[in-house]
């Protein structure tokens, strides 16, 4: 009986052991199993930390690439807005320093000239004028002229001629030092004043 006993105690025991490393074996397969859970938690927090920073990385560079896309705008609109702005007071300077004065100066130049061509125009229209004036009054003298000597040439004709002298006097201004005046025909000589 004692050997029953000792081989039933034997048998619990052995199935006790056996039970007892059946749980250690569950619990060791449990506990590599969590660490394996674990570990692949590990790795696959480590991969999501990976590509959280390889996103954040990206976002950066992304966010550098716009900034520096949105300053070289900033940049280039300035720059634009102030060669605009240079360039239309340069066109107003030229306009107002150059061009206007000098289109103003040639304005004042052919009005001066126009001016000056009616002047002369007017002038060379009074000289025509005048002169066909006296032209006209030397016609007229030219034919009284003829005509009186005509008429003078038609009495000569009809009386025998003879011989008229006229003495030509010797008029002095009145002095013994000054010339002596001729008489040249001209009513307005002074001479003939005294």
């Amino acid at each position: 009986m004692e050997r029953e006993h000792r081989l039933a105690e034997r048998a619990a025991r052995e199935s006790a052991e056996s039970a007892h490393r059946a749980e250690l074996v569950q619990l060791e397969s449990a506990k590599r199993m969590q660490f394996e859970r674990a570990e692949s938690l590990f790795q696959a927090s480590a991969e999501l930390k990976t590509e959280l920073e390889s996103e954040r990385a990206a976002r950066r560079s992304v966010e550098l690439g716009l900034t520096s896309k949105l300053l070289r705008q900033r940049l280039l609109t300035h720059v634009s807005a102030t060669l605009c702005a240079g360039s239309v007071l340069a066109v107003i300077g030229l306009y107002y320093g150059a061009l206007r004065p000098s289109a103003e100066r040639a304005v004042a130049s052919a009005e001066q000239s126009l001016l000056d061509e009616r002047r002369a125009h007017s002038e060379a229209q009074q000289r025509e004028t005048r002169s066909r004036l006296r032209a006209d009054e030397l016609s007229a003298r030219l034919t009284s002229l003829e005509q009186s000597l005509n008429d003078a040439r038609a009495r000569l004709a009809q009386k025998p001629a003879a011989p008229i002298l006229v003495p030509k006097p010797q008029l002095t201004r009145g002095g013994k030092d000054s010339p002596p005046c001729r008489d040249d025909g001209d009513p307005l000589n002074p001479c003939l004043k005294h």
